[in-house]
This record gives structure tokens, C-alpha cells and sequence, in this order.
């Protein structure tokens, strides 16, 4: 890659003196697009010939390499009268030209007939997908934003372009960044209805584009302007009028009812120099549940439900005709009762979420000219979450011992509380002239982010009840739980974290025309990253920092010799922002305590809630009435060596061919490679275990584990050290005689054994070994008519590799340290990874129908995800054995299982039993319709409004309990269930008034 970047340099400098030369001859054109008040539209398009050019926040735009002559310029942008000029071009010499539009009555026929047509960027090298607010309106879609992304060609709401998950992308609200400093991702987002545009960038994005391993959504909300204007909508969903997916024996919840009201308002206060806007949004929602702690297929008669609302208010001051000042304020509350059940929980099992979050921003952008313009900002937002108990802090649950969807009584097993909050100043300068006979357009800023992470999750009753499902099992009553005379119960597995992060970076992008066709792109961003913890004891420290570089390239060339084509290159580097994720197993911290299983041995409680404490439960130990069993480990921490902020390098080359004003064809070709992924290591894993091979699976009564129609055999299991080391004590002690089980690896001489050392190096640092590669090939088509618009996309999409996130688990509820601290966990780990289709199609289309109808629709059509059978190490649930000799006949084999001690520090281990990505979801299409009729009635016009999704009826899987072992009910297997499908065919019908 350098070799090839070092050419694309050498022939452009080898360029840039005839250039010169051939430059002085040509003129251009430049200015600024305003309203009526004098106040800078962005986002207009300005088209001169064949030439295209977007204004900047600023109105600025520039079009040069003008042969002398009269050309027309055609300025549109959308809510706008379109406006043009006819200017005349001298050589040599950039002529100034200002348009001011004139506002068209916010009706969406108007939005329609005033869009922008279609056409190309010759102004970057960016690859992506912009969606106004005409097209929202028009578009089938949910409540939640995300959504829309989907729209977008390669990306889904969750994964954009191969990106790992949705910590991977980088949000912003009017220019704002909203991404969680705990775990990434977004942290608020508005209602779709308030959106003026969404933005998904990422290809080719310059240097003045902050990083993300995935994709970054920009998110615009709608401002006030000369004219009052608002719009009052309402909308109903009721199970009586969809269809369902839930099918008796699946796991799955779907929507019951949601009623939703949504208004806002905008006008001026003070006529061309303040305007408001408001914005409101009441939400009332409930689920519906399979119940299965019975046995007649009914729903839960407590379901999940949620309350919220939303407001935003945002002022727009333009004090002079240079400047422009925008603030915004959105509050979001949400409260929900009997939330995160799968029909395995009792009511009193289940937990109450309350959710608050505040962001606001301020914006001050100030032009001298059309040449020269500054914006800074200024933002952050702080939220809170708690998901507590019924039955409140001091009583413990009740979780059936099971590997999979676990029956819970009682109360919840954990109680959570965070508070994310953020932080940030921005500010960019973008001049334009010409130096050096060619023209120049730079953007130099840079930006800080602080921000904060608090997260605690505790065991309820510090102790939970774990006992198995036997015959006559009664959660209500404690003398039907013993098996064998024990009762597993389960402690620890808290989690607290406090951190602070800070993201920071200077840049420089350029724009240079070389030669009338071909204009170069360098940009180059240096960014430096830190993050701080604060243990429960002992003062805040810092716990990683790093600095680089960032080199971003880009070339444009309009090759009009060859039909009008415009070929895009560009090469970039993209680092992902610091999260605590990244970070959380650095030692010292004390993030995650480990979960520990003992058995109870006395008498069976006379009460479900009677719980016993720490020192309670050892000196009924140290009595012989406690037995500890296994540890699921996962506390593991590490000092920090080498530590590297994780990055993406990315290529882009596109083909696009624009035909007329009317419609553009786009082919693309997307690679990128994940490097520096950070993860815990154990320096001296291979060391820390020993590896058998073929070894048999068995259930907890001793039978085969039977997959594929014959008994499981895994081709490779790794114990640590530290049983095996374990066991050997216990044995020298006396305390340990089982002549029925394997007490060590039969392939350990009696000298290995003696020389066997588990000695761990746990170090947090970049894992050369992970990657994540992927590369994707785009077919896109657009069209924009006055009366209706349409785009189609077509992908094929590769994405391997052995690691599936950006860093450590998705979120601290589960996972673990990882795959280089747990051996087991790298077999068969690299392969195709999930999330991603092979082939992908979508086609989306909207516009004005006849008889005052308008409409839109959004088919999608995509092959099945990757998924791969797994097992989890677990001593209760599951047995190894390995098939030897017999004692007596030799010639005969006989399965004798290892010792369940073998096994206590592996617990929750996950084993890939065969290659990653082996096997397929099924094939899934959709289509979603929206249909609105108009009542027009003086400025007023009402709405009535359909909408229906999945419309086909699909019922795809998605979602399968993959693991082999999960066990249903005492004896039964789980693999296989259906966790989840697509959602049903749903309808939902509404109602409006905008003026």
C-alpha cells in the first residue's frame, strides 16, 4: 500500500506544473446560497453544466476549471424556490455570484417538486447515503432512527460496512457527538419526524471526519424559519390488527399495542434574526410474551411495557450578516415495567428500567466571505439508567441451574445502574483560493471530547438460589429443591466501573484542482486518546493513552471522454474513539469479580428469600454444610504493554455515470482491514494448558451429547493447568479418590506432571493475531423526478475473521475476558463472521400519487446470516470423557470421564465444535408500504396515513440457541430453539394535521 500511495504522489506532483500553466487560461465561479433573512443554507445544489457542487454549513460553494464564456447557474435546495443566474466566466478569474431562495410552504408535494435532482459529487471523494426530510416522510419506517440506515447500500442499523457492531459507529446530533463513552454506539437519538436529514458517511470520508470503525451517522433536526409552521400526528399498532411469529416452543416477544403522539411547532420570534423550533413525543408501548413457566401456551399476564417522552427546543440567532448562532436542548424519560422478559420469568422476577438523558448544543458560525469561514461548537449530553428489583435489593432470586433460559422466581438476579455523560468543543476554519496557479480549498479545526462512565451491577440478596429442576420442583417451596442432598446456589459476579475518557484531534484537508478533470484530496488528522479509571479504593489513575497519525487520500477524476464518468479513489485511516471497553481489564481497576457455584448441604431453608452472607456462608463451609463446585472466571486483569488505539484502514474505489438531471448509476468497491484490535492477553496461555485430544461430550447422567444424528466428539479440549494442578493436591492431600474418573490427562508422563506450571501473564495490549477483514462490492441506482424519486442497491459482501467486536464482550452482562486468556475459545475461531449477508438487494421508492394519495415503499431482500454451533464448559451440566483401554480387555474401549474438578476455573468457556460460519440462516425479503391521503384545507392540511411492514409475511429465522449442550426442562436438549424471527406482518394507522 505505501508503494502504491508513493506513485499516486510522484504522478501528481509530476502533474501539478503544466497544471498551473493550463489553469491560468480557465475561470470560475464561487458565492453563497442564503435565505431570505441572509441566513446560509447548507446542503443546496449547485450545478453549473455538468458541474455539481454542495454548500458547505457556511452557503459557500465553489465550481472552477471553467472554460471563458456565459454559463447558466441552477441552484435548488430542498423547501426552496430553485433559483439560477446567468454569469459570464473570464479567464483567469473566479467570478462571485450570491443566491437568495425563497421558501416554499413546508408541504411534502413541495419538499417533492423542490428536491435537488440527482447528480455526483465532484467536490470529495465520499461515498454514502443522504436522506432529507420528504424522503423520511415518504419512507416505511419504525420509530427508531436506526432504522434508516438501512436505506444505505452494504449497512444494516446495527453493522455498517463490516464495522463490529454498533459500538463501532460514531453518532452526532446537529454536529454534536452522542456516542456512549462506556460501551460506544449511540446514547440519544430524535424521532424520525424531526429530522431535516441523515447523513451515513464513512467511504472516503476526509481528514475533517472523525474516526469509526464502522460508519457515522449525522443526524440534522429541523430549525424555524420566516414562516409558522408545524405539524400534530398521531398513530396506533394493536396485535388485533398484525399478524405473529411467535410460535408455541420458540422464544420470542412481539409488539401488543403502541400509541404514539407526536407535534411540533417552528416559526420566527423576531422576523429574520431569531426563529425556534419544538419538538414533542409520547410514547406508550406494550409486549407480548410466551409464557413458558406453564405448560398452556398462554402470554405472561404481566408483559413488558414502556412510557416515554421526548422534547426538543432549539433557537437559531443571526445577530449579524456574518454570523449565525443555533442552540438545541433534548430531554428524553423513560420508564418500563416488567422489562427484559423471554417467558421464563415470574413477575416478581422481572425488573423496572427508568431512563433519563439531556443533551444540548451551541453552534456559532461565522463567514467573511464566500473564501473564508469558521464554525465552533460546542455540546454534550448526560443520562442515567437504572433497571431495579421488585422485591427489592435484599432478597435473592431463584434461577433454575441450566444452561440456557434458566426459569427465574422471586426476583431479579442482578439490579444495574449507569450514568454516561459527555463533553466536547469543536471548531474548523475552511478558506478557498488559488495558490500556485491552482485552486485550493482547506479545512483546518480540531476537536476535544471528555468524557464519563459509571456502571454498577449488583447481585440482589448477594446470593441467588440455583436449584435443579427435579421432579416436584416448586420455586415457593425450599424442602422440594435438594438433589442429592445439595442446592447449587450461585455468588458474585458483580461489576463496577468508573471511568473518564478524552478524545481529541487536529486536522487538515484539502481540496486541490489540478487539472479540469481531476482534482487530488490529501488530509491528514493527528488524534491522541486516553483513558482514566477510578477504583472503589484508591485514587483515579490513568490507565491507557495513545497518538497517531491519520492519512487520508483522495483523487476525483471526471472523465467526460468517456460518457460522463466520474472515478473516485481514496485511501484512509480511521482509529475508533476511546470507550471504557477498551480499557476495563486494566489491573487495578477491579472491574468484574468472578461467579463461584456452591452447593448448600444443610437443610432446606424454611423460607425462598432466607439468604445467608459471605461469612455465613464460609463458616457453614468450614462446618461442612457448603461445597464450593466451580468458578465461572472472571476477574482476569492485566498491565498495559504496547497499547495501540484500535484502527481500521480503508480503500474505496467507485465508477459512478450521472444521465441527465434525472438519474445516476454508482458501482463501488469497499476494503477494510481492522488492525490494533485491543484485547487482555495470557502471554504464557499455550503453556497454562494442556491439550487432549478427541474428546467425548456427555450430559450430566453420563449419555453421549448427540449432534449431527452421533455422539459429540470435540477434535481438541484444553484443561488449565490449574485444575490439573488442583486435582494432583487433592490427591497428594488424600482428600480426592475416584478411581471411575480421569484425574489427569492420560497423554501427561508421571515426569510432565511433576513439571506442569500454570504461571499467567495477563497483559492488556494490541493482539496481533485478531483481525477482521472485509471487503464488499456495491451496485447503486438513483433517480429524482419532481413527483417521485427511487434508488436500488445490490451487494456482495465478504467478512472474516476472529474477532467479532472492536474490544472485549458487547456489553457487561456477559462474555469474558476472551479468546487469549481462554484457549478453548480460539478453536475454530476464525471464519466467516455474523451479521453480515452475502448478497444484499434493496430497492426504495417514493413520490406523489393521483386523487391527493402519496406513498412509498422499501423492499429488501438478503441471504442469511453465519452462524456456528457451540458448546459451553460447564462441570454440573456436561462431562468429558475420552475413550481407553479397559483395565481388563485392552482390547475393548471404554469411556471414562474426567473429573469434574478438571474443569472449575473453565466454567462458561465457549467452544466453536465447528468452523466459524459453517452453517446458514435462511434467506430473508421484506417489503414495507406507506400510504398517506391529503385533506387540504386553506394552509392546513390533514393527514390520514397507513403503514404497513413485512408485508410479504416472512418469518425468517434470526436468531437459534446455538448452544449443544443448553439443556430444556431435566433431561430434554435446547439446541436449535428459535430465539428469534423477523418481525410479523404489522400495520399501523394514523392520523395528522400539518400547517
Amino acid at each position: 500500500m505505501v508503494r502504491q500511495l508513493r506513485s499516486v504522489l510522484t504522478a501528481v506532483l509530476a502533474a501539478v506544473v503544466p497544471a498551473a500553466a493550463l489553469a491560468q487560461s480557465r475561470g470560475g465561479v464561487e458565492g453563497r446560497v442564503v435565505d431570505a433573512t441572509g441566513r446560509p443554507l447548507a446542503s443546496a445544489e449547485v450545478s453549473v453544466v455538468r458541474l455539481r457542487s454542495t454548500t458547505d454549513a457556511d452557503g459557500a460553494w465553489r465550481i472552477t476549471h471553467l472554460e471563458p464564456g456565459l454559463y447558466r447557474i441552477v441552484v435548488r435546495r430542498l423547501g426552496y424556490r430553485p433559483s439560477q443566474q446567468d454569469v459570464q466566466v473570464e479567464p483567469g478569474r473566479t467570478t462571485q455570484v450570491t443566491f437568495t431562495l425563497e421558501l416554499v410552504p413546508f408541504t411534502l408535494d413541495s419538499l417533492m417538486v423542490s428536491a435537488p435532482p440527482s447528480s455526483i459529487s465532484t467536490t470529495d471523494a465520499e461515498l454514502g447515503t443522504k436522506l432529507t426530510v420528504g424522503e423520511i416522510a415518504l419512507l416505511p419506517s419504525t420509530f427508531d432512527l436506526r432504522q434508516l440506515i438501512a436505506l444505505t447500500p452494504g449497512a444494516r442499523p446495527d453493522q455498517i460496512w463490516g464495522g463490529a457492531s454498533d459500538q463501532a459507529n460514531s453518532y452526532s446530533l446537529d454536529g454534536t457527538t452522542v456516542n456512549h463513552p462506556g460501551l460506544g454506539g449511540a446514547l440519544l437519538l430524535p424521532s424520525p419526524s424531526w429530522i431535516e436529514t441523515l447523513e451515513v458517511r464513512g467511504l472516503g470520508a476526509g481528514a475533517d471526519v472523525g474516526g469509526a470503525q464502522g460508519g457515522l451517522v449525522e443526524v440534522v433536526t429541523l430549525g424555524g424559519r420566516n414562516v409558522i409552521e408545524g405539524a400534530l400526528r398521531t398513530s396506533l399498532e394493536s396485535e388485533r390488527l398484525n399478524g405473529t411469529n411467535l410460535i408455541p416452543g420458540e422464544i420470542g416477544r412481539e409488539l401488543a399495542s403502541r400509541r404514539e403522539l407526536d407535534g411540533q411547532i417552528r416559526g420566527p420570534l423576531i422576523r429574520d434574526r431569531l426563529h425556534f423550533a419544538l419538538f414533542g413525543h409520547v410514547i406508550r408501548q406494550e409486549e407480548q410474551v410466551l409464557n413458558y413457566l406453564t405448560s398452556t401456551g398462554a402470554f405472561v399476564a404481566q408483559p413488558p411495557s414502556y412510557r416515554e417522552e421526548r422534547g426538543l427546543a432549539k433557537l437559531t440567532w443571526k445577530p449579524s450578516g456574518r454570523d449565525l448562532l443555533e442552540g438545541s436542548l433534548m430531554a428524553r424519560y423513560q420508564d418500563g415495567e416488567h422489562v427484559g422478559q423471554t417467558g421464563y420469568e415470574a413477575v416478581d422476577a422481572t425488573q423496572r428500567l427508568r431512563q433519563s438523558n439531556l443533551t444540548g448544543n451551541l453552534t456559532w458560525q461565522r463567514s467573511w466571505s464566500p473564501r473564508s469561514a469558521l464554525t465552533v461548537r460546542v455540546g454534550g449530553f448526560t443520562a442515567r439508567e437504572w433497571h431495579d428489583p421488585y422485591n427489592h435489593a435484599v432478597s435473592p432470586a431463584i434461577e433454575v441451574l441450566t444452561r440456557g433460559n434458566p426459569p427465574r422466581y422471586q426476583n431479579a438476579v442482578f439490579r444495574t445502574g449507569s450514568a454516561p455523560s459527555s463533553i466536547g468543543v469543536t471548531a474548523a476554519w475552511t478558506g478557498r483560493g488559488r495558490l500556485a496557479g491552482l485552486e485550493h480549498e482547506v479545512k483546518v479545526g480540531g476537536e476535544y471530547t471528555l468524557g464519563g462512565w459509571w456502571y454498577d451491577r449488583q447481585r440482589n440478596g448477594g446470593m441467588t438460589w440455583r436449584p435443579l429442576r427435579v421432579v416436584g420442583f416448586d420455586p415457593g417451596a425450599p424442602a422440594t429443591w435438594p438433589y442429592l442432598d445439595a442446592i447449587p446456589t450461585a455468588w458474585g459476579g458483580d461489576v463496577r466501573i468508573v471511568s473518564d475518557v478524552r478524545n481529541a484531534a487536529l486536522f487538515v484537508q484539502e481540496q486541490i484542482g489540478i487539472l479540469s478533470w481531476l482534482r487530488f484530496h490529501p488530509g491528514f488528522r493527528y488524534g491522541w486518546w486516553t483513558g482514566d479509571l477510578t477504583p472503589a479504593t484508591g485514587p483515579r489513575f490513568t490507565a491507557v493513552r495513545d497518538a497517531a497519525l491519520e492519512p487520508r487520500i483522495g483523487l476525483i477524476a471526471e472523465l467526460n471522454t468517456l460518457g460522463g464518468l466520474v472515478a473516485k479513489a481514496h485511501w484512509g485511516r480511521y482509529h475508533q474513539p476511546m470507550f471504557a471497553a477498551l480499557f476495563d481489564r486494566v489491573i487495578g481497576a477491579g472491574t468484574y469479580s468472578n461467579e463461584e457455584i456452591w452447593s448448600y448441604l444443610g437443610p432446606a431453608p424454611a423460607n425462598p428469600a432466607q439468604t445467608f452472607t459471605l461469612s455465613e456462608r464460609d463458616s457453614l463451609a468450614t462446618a461442612g454444610l457448603f461445597r464450593f463446585e466451580e468458578t465461572v472466571r472472571l476477574d482476569q486483569a492485566g498491565r498495559v504493554d504496547q497499547y495501540r488505539q484500535p484502527y481500521m484502514d480503508q480503500f474505496v474505489l467507485s465508477l459512478e455515470r450521472a444521465f441527465g438531471t434525472k438519474w445516476k448509476v454508482g458501482v463501488a468497491y469497499v476494503h477494510r482491514r481492522n488492525r490494533d484490535m485491543v484485547a487482555l492477553i495470557d502471554r504464557n496461555l499455550a503453556s497454562n494448558y494442556t491439550v487432549v485430544d478427541n474428546v467425548i461430550v456427555l450430559d450430566r447422567f453420563g449419555q453421549p451429547v448427540v449432534f449431527a444424528g452421533r455422539p459429540l466428539v470435540l477434535e481438541r479440549l484444553a484443561i488449565s493447568n490449574e485444575d490439573i494442578l488442583y486435582v494432583q493436591q487433592l490427591l497428594r492431600q488424600g482428600q480426592l479418590l475416584d478411581p471411575n474418573a480421569l484425574l489427569a490427562p492420560p497423554s501427561l508422563t508421571p515426569a510432565e506432571l511433576a513439571a506442569l506450571r500454570y504461571d499467567p501473564d495477563f497483559v492488556l495490549t494490541k493482539v496481533p493475531e485478531a483481525t477482521r477483514r472485509f471487503g464488499q462490492l456495491q451496485l447503486r441506482v438513483d433517480a429524482r423526478y419532481r413527483t417521485w424519486w427511487a434508488g436500488a442497491s445490490t451487494t456482495l459482501s465478504t467478512l472474516k475473521g476472529n474477532y467479532n467486536v472492536v474490544t472485549g464482550p458487547d456489553d457487561y452482562t456477559n462474555g469474558g475476558p476472551g479468546p487469549w486468556v481462554r484457549l478453548n475459545e480460539q478453536y475454530n475461531f476464525f471464519g466467516p463472521l455474523n451479521n453480515q449477508s452475502r448478497f444484499e438487494g434493496k430497492v426504495y421508492l417514493g413520490g406523489l400519487l393521483p386523487g391527493r394519495f402519496r406513498g412509498g415503499l422499501f423492499f429488501s431482500y438478503a441471504t442469511g446470516d453465519r452462524v456456528t454451533p457451540t458448546l459451553s464448559i460447564d462441570g454440573l451440566l456436561s462431562q468429558f470423557a475420552l475413550a481407553v483401554p479397559s483395565m481388563s480387555n485392552p482390547a475393548v474401549l471404554d469411556t471414562v470421564p474426567f473429573h469434574p474438578f478438571l474443569f472449575r476455573s473453565e466454567l462458561g468457556h465457549r467452544i466453536f465444535i465447528q468452523p466459524r460460519g459453517a452453517y446458514r440462516y435462511e434467506a430473508r425479503a421484506s417489503l414495507d408500504l406507506h400510504l398517506e391521503r391529503s385533506f387540504p384545507r386553506g394552509g392546513t392540511e390533514v393527514l390520514l396515513v397507513v403503514d404497513a411492514f413485512n408485508v410479504l409475511g416472512d418469518r425468517s429465522v434470526t436468531g437459534i440457541q446455538t448452544e449443544v449442550n443448553a439443556v430444556a426442562g431435566f433431561t430434554g436438549s435446547d439446541y436449535g430453539r428459535v430465539r428469534s424471527r423477523v418481525p410479523p406482518r404489522t400495520l399501523r394507522l394514523g392520523a395528522g394535521v400539518r400547517f
